[in-house]
């Protein structure tokens, strides 16, 4: 983990706010447990070459693979 992911993942998850106040308790338990509901965001074009998800049920984001809580 870098910082500079840390920071891109900070600022993509201002790009979709979570759903936590929308969901239920039970995707907030599922979340705390590491059950994510991932979407991908389409930032190809920005970072070509990077997989950028975030969980619709919380703030966290995922960049190639490593989770990061915002």
């Amino acid at each position: 983990m870098s910082e500079a992911d840390h920071d891109l993942a900070r600022h993509v998850a201002k790009l979709w706010p979570h759903r936590k106040h929308e969901s239920p308790a039970l995707t907030a338990y599922l979340c705390a447990v590491g059950f994510h509901r991932w979407r991908q965001l389409n930032l190809a074009e920005l970072f070509p070459g990077r997989k950028i998800d975030h969980c619709f049920w919380c703030s966290n984001v995922r960049i190639d693979g490593v989770i990061y809580k915002v």
